[in-house]
């Protein structure tokens, strides 16, 4: 039989032995965010060491695209194949993450080598290849998520021309939309779920066709936009579809050790509490249970 001193030792004895199992289990994801920033799936150190080389390269490259310096861009995009071919930034991201770096990598191959430079076709295939580098090295503070806003006035902006009417100044801010977007998608996959990527592609491809549309309805520009805003939330890690302002989900699941511990002190609680109530009610059975004969 329990005295009521022990088993209010018992039960701090279990409620410290379940703080320290939070604790414990809120160190276990500290040190598991740790390491994926550290080299992410294994901590492969050659690999983010080749990330970050290739990151730098791509910056370099965006500038002197900037500057017009063809022939530095021209020595960068060698460095950067050399690169690709000793690495393939196994546990830094998917196979279709791989290849949207690869991709963006040709492209701006192809855009540099043209006989006639398009200069805004230049400079956009540099921007992805920039973005993409740096989403494969920044995986916790990518550049990419800076466009959220500008998506966001895109929407906006496209919603706003639908209601005054205006074709023209519709179809410019989905054009607009559809701009920025193609400039994030291959850093975007190279962190983001392959069903994500879908459905985002799917919106875009959608709303072109209403937007183009003669025969789409002011209400039905507005309401794919609304559908907009949910799938750009979730791509860049929103909880609402009106305010910018909400944290990514990563900071939001960082929370559960010591939701788990809390939990756990309240089922202690009714445990503890269903043990006192079967107690009594079996000590005042015995109490009055007739003696044997």
């Amino acid at each position: 039989m329990l005295r009521r001193g022990t088993a209010a030792r018992w039960s701090l004895a279990v409620i410290m032995v379940l703080l320290g199992l939070g604790c414990s289990l809120s160190w276990v994801a500290a040190d598991a965010d740790t390491l994926s920033a550290a080299g992410g799936s294994g901590g492969n150190a050659e690999a983010v060491k080749q990330a970050e080389q290739l990151d730098t390269l791509a910056d370099s490259l965006y500038q002197h695209v900037l500057e017009g310096n063809i022939n530095l861009v021209r020595q960068e995009i060698l460095q950067a194949s050399d690169i690709f071919e000793h690495s393939s930034f196994q546990g830094l991201t998917s196979v279709e993450g791989f290849h949207a770096l690869s991709e963006s990598l040709v492209e701006m191959k192809e855009a540099t080598n043209q006989a006639q430079i398009q200069q805004e076709q230049w400079q956009t295939a540099s921007a992805k290849f920039r973005l993409a580098a740096d989403s494969l090295s920044h995986p916790k503070q990518p550049m990419w998520m800076q466009y959220y806003k500008v998506l966001r006035e895109d929407l906006s902006e496209m919603k706003a021309r639908a209601a005054a009417a205006d074709s023209r100044g519709m179809k410019a801010a989905y054009e607009s939309l559809q701009n920025h977007y193609e400039i994030i998608r291959p850093a975007v996959i190279i962190q983001r779920k392959p069903e994500e990527i879908t459905a985002a592609d799917a919106w875009v491809s959608y709303a072109g066709g209403l937007v183009q549309s003669s025969s789409s309805s002011a209400a039905e520009i507005q309401d794919v936009v609304t559908s907009g805003e949910e799938v750009f939330n979730g791509l860049f890690g929103k909880k609402k579809d009106d305010n910018p302002a909400f944290a990514p989900i990563d900071e939001v699941n960082g929370l559960w050790p010591w939701t788990f511990w809390a939990g756990s002190f309240i089922i202690l609680i009714l445990t503890y509490t269903g043990y006192r109530k079967y107690k009594g009610e079996r000590d005042s059975f015995k109490s009055v249970k007739p003696k044997e004969l």
